[in-house]
């Protein structure tokens, strides 16, 4: 029965689905999002539109604030072109089989950009050295683990050379886009930051208020602008329609559309596109060399063997780097020195000097050698002592409670094994509290009441509402109940049949026990990681969602289920079974009736967990109402944060009154 149904859904959906879905699909074009996705929307889209017109397809646009998200999508193939980061385009090349087709022009006219350090205006940190004293008294932000700016340049340029690793050097480390980065230093929340020049261009247009609230600590030397993508199977036709277009975007038609063109650059910090090979990735590997050499210096956790083979390895990588580095120069050089020496018969004075500016160029920047200092890092014994105070502290307690258990000369007696067992047992919890005293930084209680006019302050900034896009808000929550509604169902159609092979007396022993250690192994990934493994499948979106709920939900209805047939009455198993009924029908007639009402009841519950837990797929593009909620939030963007909060709330509300109402019917 319970078969037929899901295939009966499967055709039915299936004849609901587009006909000829599968033979014009669209071109995706991917985007790393350095600010809120809702911004990096509205950005781009007047490009993309542009860019159908101009190259004669359909383009899709899809984002992420996971760079991660957008990587594996083009390397399963659900993404065919897209902008990306230094790093991040990197590894797509090195993951995805992609290739640089193009690079992107800033705004300035400039082939490049700055990594920076910012801290807070008002803030007593002068000088790299003093946010590196290294006392884990500062917070720190860094981007997005394959952000260049946000994590590779500072690595490679700042901790790595002085064997520092952030998540021991500063009290938090967090991650975070460009934006949210900046906007946390100018509120104060961290300490310092990474950033860039490009996104504090952007925050000169858009909050430009926020600009005196922090200041530049530090800055890089020149990152290469950022490469396009796309993937090498892409069919020729559309490599050449997507590079004609964008070579041309902004300098073709007449004047108007020109004009209309450049300001849509313009809102995208930039000023148009150049070609570009792989090549251009050539910067970014050494970043990635030079940080690796400083790290493999500094590891304490390698013999010295490993350290020199380790050490040989990349010194080799960064020979084979700089033959390559130099055979790129040579060749633009002599392409710029051809076309100065043209210029001598027209205008010799101005060739000479662009010729001698040339030489002097080239000949400083031929690829130097890293100088790395290796930094003593001595290990970190704190962790021991404290395990030795709760320790102990643990034994003292031991020795009162079994002291204090003796029985008294006219009271029972009691075992000397329970005497013991329970000393143990408490003494035991009460060592591990004094343990994890430090660590779970429960010194800081007092703070709740020192600090309560600050969370005051940060509540009252959830005190007005934007409505500006509560449309936008009220749809991509109603996407996250359907992502959970959907999982709720399938974990449901799944968790039945491997609830009833879960039951001990159901199923024989041989069944049970690996069943039900699939299902612990359901249950113990969380839904992010399930939901990660499916946009590498399905793309972004919310299938990617609705599969990671089903997969998690199934193995924790699946136990719920389990438990509830072993607790049934075996009474009328018996009597079904009497009448000579086979295995399935003594389940159906026998099993499910009893069971049913508690199984309802589950299956609802976990659908108003389902609701909360779909909330926070959106984070790595799972679609939903997720992602603009963290991105609010790391903003500062109290009043927008309230409204979708305010939005959860009412479809949660409604969640928890619908199934109450149908627990009433079916219970």
């Amino acid at each position: 029965m319970m078969l037929r149904l899901a295939a009966l859904l499967a055709l039915l959906l299936a004849g609901l689905a587009p006909a000829g879905a599968q033979e014009n699909e669209p071109l995706v074009f991917s985007v790393v999002s350095t600010e809120r996705s809702d911004v990096v929307a509205r950005l781009w889209e007047p490009f993309v539109a542009d860019m159908e017109d101009g190259t004669g397809y359909e383009i899709e646009l899809i984002s992420a604030s996971d760079y991660a998200g957008v990587i594996e999508a083009m390397r399963f193939g659900q993404a065919d072109f897209g902008w990306f980061s230094n790093l991040s385009g990197l590894q797509a090349v090195t993951l995805a089989d992609a290739e640089v087709f193009a690079k992107t022009v800033h705004a300035s006219g400039e082939q490049g950009y700055r990594s920076v350090i910012l801290v807070p205006a008002d803030s007593e940190i002068r000088t790299l050295e003093d946010l590196l004293v290294c006392d884990r008294s500062l917070s720190f932000g860094l981007g997005d683990p394959n952000s260049t700016s946000g994590t590779l340049v500072p690595m490679a340029y700042v901790f790595a050379p002085r064997g520092i690793d952030p998540q021991t050097c500063f009290s938090e480390v967090t991650n975070a886009n460009h934006e949210q980065n900046a906007l946390a230093v100018a509120g104060g929340f961290l300490d310092a930051a990474a950033n860039n020049t490009v996104n504090l261009a952007r925050l000169a247009e858009t909050r430009p208020q926020v600009l005196d609230d922090f200041r530049v600590l530090w800055t890089s030397p020149l990152i290469p602008t950022e490469p396009l993508v796309w993937r090498k199977d892409l069919p020729e036709p559309a490599k050449n329609a997507i590079l004609s277009f964008l070579l041309t975007y902004g300098h073709r038609g007449d004047a108007e559309q020109r004009t209309e063109e450049q300001a849509i650059l313009q809102s995208l910090q930039l000023s148009g596109f150049l070609p570009a090979t792989n090549e251009h990735l050539l910067p970014t590997r050494r970043f990635q060399l030079v940080r690796d050499l400083a790290e493999a210096q500094a590891d304490p956790g390698l013999d010295a063997a490993s350290r020199a083979q380790r050490l040989a390895g990349i010194e080799a990588d960064l020979a084979d780097l700089a033959e390559e580095e130099r055979r790129v120069a040579v060749r633009e050089f002599a392409a710029a020195l051809d076309r100065a020496r043209a210029r001598m018969e027209t205008d010799p004075g101005a060739a000479q000097e662009e010729i001698e500016a040339l030489i002097a160029d080239f000949l400083q920047s031929q690829p130097v050698a890293p100088q790395i200092r290796q930094r003593e890092i001595a290990g970190d014994r704190e962790s021991w002592r404290r395990a030795f105070v709760g320790l102990a502290c643990g034994l003292v307690l031991f020795a009162v409670l079994f002291v204090r258990s003796a029985p008294s000369r006219y009271g029972p007696g009691r075992p000397l094994t329970d005497r013991l067992i329970d000393a143990g047992v408490w003494s035991g919890l009460f060592g591990l509290l004094v343990w994890s005293f430090w660590p779970a930084q429960m010194f800081k209680l007092p703070l709740l009441a020192e600090n309560a006019d600050r969370m005051g302050e940060y509540l009252a900034g959830f005190a007005r509402l934007d409505l500006t896009d509560w449309e936008l808000y009220a749809e991509q929550t109603l996407v996250t109940v359907q992502i959970a509604l959907w999982g709720t169902v399938v974990a449901v159609l799944l968790a039945v049949p491997f609830g009833l092979l879960a039951a001990r007396n159901i199923a024989p022993v041989w069944i049970v026990q690996p069943v039900r250690r699939v299902m612990d192994l359901f249950r113990a990934i969380n839904e992010l990681v399930i939901a990660a493994v499916f946009v590498a499948a399905v793309g972004l979106g919310p299938f990617a969602g609705v599969m990671a709920l089903a997969v998690h939900t199934t193995g924790v209805l699946a136990k719920l289920f389990s438990e509830a047939v072993e607790s049934i009455d075996e009474g009328p198993v018996e009597g079904v079974r009497a009448t000579g009924a086979a295995p399935v029908n003594v389940v159906v007639w026998g099993v499910i009736p009893q069971v049913l009402p508690l199984w309802a009841s589950y299956a609802l519950y976990r659908f108003e967990s389902n609701t909360r837990s779909a909330t926070i797929l959106g984070l790595i593009g799972a679609g939903g109402i997720g992602q603009l909620l963290i991105e609010n939030i790391r903003a500062f963007e109290y009043a927008k944060t309230a409204t979708i909060l305010l939005i959860i709330i009412v479809a949660v509300v409604l969640v928890d009154m619908v199934s109450q109402l149908l627990r009433r019917r079916l219970v």
